[in-house]
């Protein structure tokens, strides 16, 4: 009888111990779960540009992609202050910019800074690796007064410069330029951006823009978007027009037989500026073409093969609102 109730005990025995081996186990699965950190994500995930390689003279895409909301995104490059954008894409900001034709080759540093939704800022900083620049030289002749202009000439040319000084001066914080630069006129662009030229074997200069050939009276068309900030007859320049495409870009139209615009007018991408002509210092028919940024030259054939986003239709409302408020 005693064996019996030892036997039919053991049962209980074994439950209750299967239960002890069980309870941290079932403690811990009944337990509040425990926080665990997400893996570290920097704020900037990356930053790039195009074109790939840069030269003396190139405009430049900035392109800041981060892991999240910003409020604002600035940078600073080779000095000189960066002011991003953002599009239909929330999380890539975009900064139009340059080189300068003069720039050291070798290495600068990009800096780039922004303030996320957070409220706290982030920062990235890249190296860039500057290439020389290719650029030519050659002879050319000219009218004698564009070498060596006499007392009223020189007066006109001094209140040129003011003019231009001013009109390159006034700056508009939002970019109003929409997707890629177009060509402003039907005609081949000549390699002539930054070469040295020898006028009448008497007088240097450095040609800052892009001749492209072509017969009296073609159509000249703005290459994007945005105001225009002068359009008079200038000494060396002729008949100019220069349109304002925000964030401190530029474009320039030289030499025109007519000008279709009026200062303060916005203008759309490809809508006719004037037609192209001969005057002021030239060898003859042809359309100069510039980009400036930042009071920089930038070889404006490489900003045409740049791509470039497209403004949003509230973007592209307030540019709009730019050219009517003048």
């Amino acid at each position: 009888m005693k064996n019996r109730i030892i036997l039919s005990a053991r049962p209980a025995v074994l439950f209750f111990l299967a239960l002890s081996l069980a309870a941290p186990a079932l403690a811990q699965a009944t337990a509040a779960p425990r926080h665990v950190a997400a893996p570290h994500t920097d704020p900037i995930k990356n930053v790039f540009w195009q074109p790939d390689h840069l030269e003396q003279g190139s405009p430049m895409l900035i392109t800041c992609e981060l892991s999240g909301g910003a409020v604002r995104v600035t940078g600073t490059w080779r000095g000189k202050r960066l002011t991003f954008f953002r599009t239909e894409k929330p999380r890539l900001w975009y900064a139009l910019a340059g080189v300068d034709i003069d720039a050291q080759p070798g290495p600068h540093e990009l800096k780039v800074s922004a303030l996320m939704r957070t409220g706290k800022w982030a920062s990235s900083t890249k190296t860039v690796t500057l290439e020389p620049g290719n650029f030519g030289s050659g002879d050319v002749q000219v009218p004698e007064q564009y070498v060596q202009p006499d007392p009223s000439e020189q007066k006109q040319i001094d209140g040129d410069s003011l003019m231009k000084k001013r009109a390159f001066a006034r700056e508009i914080k939002l970019p109003l330029w929409s997707g890629g630069f177009s060509r402003p006129i039907d005609a081949q662009p000549t390699p002539s951006f930054g070469e040295t030229r020898l006028m009448n074997e008497e007088k240097s200069s450095r040609h800052l823009g892009t001749d492209y050939p072509a017969k009296e009276g073609t159509p000249v068309l703005a290459s994007n978007s945005g105001v225009v900030v002068l359009a008079r007859s200038l000494f060396y320049e002729g008949n100019c027009v220069i349109v304002n495409h925000g964030q401190r870009f530029f474009t320039v139209y030289m030499h025109l037989s007519r000008i279709d615009v009026s200062e303060g007018h916005r203008v759309r991408k490809e809508q006719r500026v004037g037609l192209s002509g001969a005057t002021g210092r030239v060898t003859g028919p042809h359309l100069h073409f510039e980009a400036e940024w930042d009071g920089m030259p930038v070889d404006p054939v490489q900003l045409l093969h740049l791509t470039l986003p497209d403004l949003t239709p509230a973007q592209r409302r307030r540019a709009q609102q730019v050219g009517a408020s003048r």
